[in-house]
């Protein structure tokens, strides 16, 4: 399991041969996308077909996160593996459906959800 050292923003990779799960805390923005790259990263190394981030203890997202969000389903798709999004709170929810990228990403309300699929 690696975990994160910036104190803002908090991760958590749990390899699996199925699908590894990133689970990611706190703020995404300007000062914090870097870490969050670097989770989201980490999840991709791991070489399983299917990663998932589960956002549900993000408590904001920025326009950063989100384009980190964007180029990691799109080098998934290029690799032929599959990126799954965890928005838990209705904050997180709600920026992904302002930006229209609930049409771009799959998203799960829920990591059992996204796990079953």
């Amino acid at each position: 399991m690696t975990t994160s050292g910036n104190p803002t923003v908090r991760w958590t990779v749990e390899p699996g041969d199925r699908s590894t799960v990133v689970h990611v805390g706190g703020e995404i923005d300007l000062a914090t996308h870097a870490e969050f790259d670097k989770a989201v990263r980490a999840g991709m190394d791991s070489g399983a077909p299917v990663v998932i981030l589960n956002l549900g203890e993000v408590t904001f997202l920025g326009s950063v996160g989100l384009r980190v969000l964007v180029q990691a389903n799109h080098e998934t798709q290029q690799t032929g593996r599959t990126l799954r999004v965890v928005h838990g709170t209705a904050i997180v929810r709600r920026i992904i459906e302002v930006t229209g990228l609930e049409q771009v990403l799959s998203l799960y309300p829920t990591l059992q959800q996204a796990q079953s699929t």
